[in-house]
Parts: C-alpha cells; structure tokens; sequence
C-alpha cells in the first residue's frame, strides 16, 4: 500500500501530470462537440435505401432468369451480385432478389425486410416467378439447384422487371472529428450463360447518374445467344432498410485519438520525470521492491486515465446530443441513444480504457527509455503511423498493420457491422482490437520490469 498511496500524492502534486488529464479530457470532450454542433444531418429520409445497377428486361406473367457469376463484385462484405424481380426500377419498388456476397454468402432478400441465408457463395444463380411467389436457387455447377428462398408477393403486377443487378455499400471511417461514409471503389461484376437470352435496360436505381452502360463481351452478344458475358458495373450504393447508422454514438468518440497523445505523455512522465529530478533513488529506498513501485505506478496512471476519458466521453455522448438534435440527427432514422444500451455502454467504456492502456504503454517505453520525449515520441509513432500509412498500402496489408498495432484498440468503438478497417480493423470482433492493444501495453510493462530489475537506479 505504500507504494500505491506514494504515487497518488505524487499524481495529485505534479501540475504537469495534472494538465495531461485536465488536456486529455478537455480534447475528448470539446472535439466531439464542436463536431456535433457543425455536422448537419437529414432525419426526413426514406426509411429505405435502393441504390442498385440493375440490367433488366420486362417479363409478364411467369418466367425465369439463369446466369452463372463469373466475377463476383468485390469491396465490401456485403457487395452484392446477383438476380432479381422488381415491381418497376423505381428506387422503392417492391423487389424479390438472390444474389452472392464476398462476406456473407448466397442470400435471398425481399421488400427491405425480409433476409434468407442460403449457405456459401454459389457460382449459378437462378429467380424464378410463378404468380405471386419469387423462388431463388443456387448451384455450384449449373446442373444440381437447391432452393435458397421462397417469397410471396401478394399484388405483384402481371408485368416487373427481371435482371442481374450489383451493388456495394459505402464503408463509414472515423477520422480526427467525425465519422465520414466514403464510397467503395465501383467493382465490375461478370456474368455468363445468361438464359433466356434478350435485349437489356441498364439503369442506375436510386443513383444520381441516371442510365448505366451495358457491356456484352464476347464475340456473340448477350442479345444473341445466352452463353455471352454481361458486366455490370456496381457503383457505391445498397439495397436495405434504413436503420440507425450509429452517428449519435460516434460523435462521442471524435476526440479519442486526438487525446490520446496527452496520456502518453502522462504514461511516460509518470516514470521519466523521476529520472529527470533523480527522485527515482529515493522512490526505491523507500520502496526497495521494484516490481510493486512498477505496479502502483501502472494502477495509479491507467486508474487516472480511464475515469478521465471515461467521464470525458460520456458527457460528450450526453452534451452532444441537443446539438445533433438540432442538426437534424433526431429519430426515427436516428433513435436516442442510451447509455443502458450494450452497444452505447461498450463503445464508452471501451473507449476509457483504451485510453487507459495507451497511458500504460507510454509508461512502459518511459520505464525502458528513461527519457521522456524518447518514450512519447516512439509510442505517438507507433500510433500515428498505421494510420498514415494505411491510405498508401494495399487494402489487406493496411488492415492487417492497423490489427497488429496498439491503433487496433480503437476497434472498441465499433458501432455497426459495416464499419470498415479504417481505425476499425477487427470489424465484428471489436473486444479483439482492445485486446490487442492490451498486449502490447503487456509487452512494454514486462520489458520495463525486467529493465527496471536489472538497471541501477
């Protein structure tokens, strides 16, 4: 205990380590709020998102449509390529769909709320209409067909649209302020045996481009004979009911990385300062056991650390929401956030002790570099520079840098599904990011102990 009580008057004495806090927790919260008072929202939207390429004919009565997916749209877990039905192509339209995913597979969708799994990434698709019912199927080889969905229709009109369409979803990334949705790149996806052949409309569903070009590649055209190749090009977009995209929850955490940077001074001036003021003599007579004088610093600084941020982010969580409100973030589209809610409580808490851990890592390179710029240099390089580096690299080698690398801590703040690997990389496994970074703050304490056992004073 009296290493531990040692370093609580030592936090509360030292103004420098007071205005780290003080800083830190200022940043977290006034980002978050000038962030929420500047970023305009739209609350009067459709409750629908239908935003689609679609290449498509008219059928009445009866039919069916068959291709093979040669190539697939890429660029999102839930980039889809597929067939479908359609009352008209109008963005709204009552719609029945079977299509492949890169990350969720075979699927059967129908009018924004219904959402059939049908087992792993099929390469033949087929739809098929017989009065008010859409059926899909899925088959590895053309030949043997298993059903993935059965949709009734009820009111369906004689005459809908039949076609291949692709899409992929904007993927959202939290920078230094605001969350931002960015558009995917467009992915071309590719088909083949497309049966019964015939003359196609391209159409850009719900997007702003208008008519879409259609593509035949090959000698013969797909107007020709059915065994042609189509390309349809997938332009940002998605076909799903609108629901919360967790912006009510992010805003809270715009300032997280910025204020970070002054708990990594606090982490390290925890330790360096003692060398600086060669108090760190006195501080092990009076505690000659190395290992608990590490400890109670350690408890000291990450207990510190995480009620800041923990207080810091949930009043920016609770100050921001009039100013949302007032910038059209209000439901139904975006609900009241809940601090009783799981998702809400994870994204707080989680971000608190990240913060923690970050401290803890700057006093682990405090302890093995004795010098306080040295320690807070290399631990804000290590965080900085993964998310510098990741625009320039190679999508799988930028997520995997962010996964191993103490910015994998930020994947606490994870709110929805199709967050992307900006700052977000272990997308549906948000504990693992944090659990990651609690490695490497593992890491430095260890190697600081064995320095600091070693080392003379």
């Amino acid at each position: 205990m009296r290493p531990l009580r040692a370093e609580l008057t030592k936090l509360r004495t030292a103004p420098g380590l007071v205005w780290c806090l003080v800083g830190a927790a200022a940043v977290m919260l006034a980002l978050p709020l000038l962030a929420s008072a500047g970023n305009p929202g739209t609350y009067d939207r459709a409750a629908y998102v239908d935003e689609f390429r679609f290449v498509h004919r008219t059928l009445s009565g009866d039919g069916t449509l068959t291709a093979r997916v040669r190539t697939p749209a890429a660029g999102h877990p839930w980039a889809m390529t597929g067939l479908m039905v359609k009352q008209s192509a109008s963005p709204g339209a009552r719609y029945a769909a079977v299509f492949v995913t890169p990350g969720h597979g075979t699927r059967m969708q129908a009018d924004f709320t219904v959402d059939i799994a049908g087992g792993g990434a099929a390469s033949w698709l087929r739809i098929a209409r017989t009065g008010d019912t859409v059926t899909g199927y899925a088959s590895a080889d053309g030949a043997t067909w298993r059903e993935v969905g059965r949709v009734p229709m009820a009111g369906l009109p004689a005459s809908v649209e039949i076609g291949l369409f692709a899409t992929s979803p904007g993927i959202t990334r939290t920078v230094a302020t605001r969350p931002v949705l960015v558009p995917t790149r467009p992915a071309t996806a590719l088909f083949d045996s497309v049966s019964p052949a015939g003359e196609w409309r391209g159409t850009d569903v719900g997007l702003p481009s208008g008519r879409s070009t259609v593509e035949a590649r090959d000698v013969l055209s797909v107007t020709a004979q059915p065994g042609g190749v189509l390309s349809v090009t997938a332009q940002p977009g998605d076909i799903l009911a609108r629901a919360d995209d967790g912006s009510r929850v992010v805003a809270a955490t715009a300032g997280t990385f910025a204020g970070m940077l002054p708990l990594v001074a606090l982490g390290a001036l925890v330790m360096t300062s003692e060398y600086r003021r060669h108090l760190v003599r006195t501080t092990l007579a009076a505690s000659p056991r190395r290992g608990p004088v590490l400890a109670a610093k350690a408890l000291v600084a990450g207990g510190a650390c995480f009620a800041a941020a923990l207080v810091a982010t949930a009043a920016a969580l609770l100050l921001a929401q009039p100013l949302l409100r007032r910038n059209g973030y209000r439901p139904p589209t975006y609900p009241d956030p809940s601090l009783g809610d799981p998702r809400v409580l994870r994204v707080v808490a989680g971000t608190a002790a990240a913060a923690a851990l970050v401290a803890l890592l700057g006093l682990g390179a405090g302890a093995i570099l004795r010098r306080g710029a040295a320690a807070i240099t290399a631990v804000a390089a290590v965080l900085l520079v993964p998310a510098v580096l990741t625009p320039l690299l190679p999508a799988g080698a930028g997520t995997w840098v962010q996964r191993l690398t103490p910015v994998a801590g930020l994947s606490v703040q994870q709110v929805r599904e199709t967050d992307d690997a900006f700052l977000l990389p272990w997308a549906g496994r948000p504990w693992a990011g944090l659990a990651v970074l609690a490695a490497w703050a593992a890491a430095a304490l260890a190697v600081a102990y064995l320095l600091l056992s070693r080392r003379d004073a």
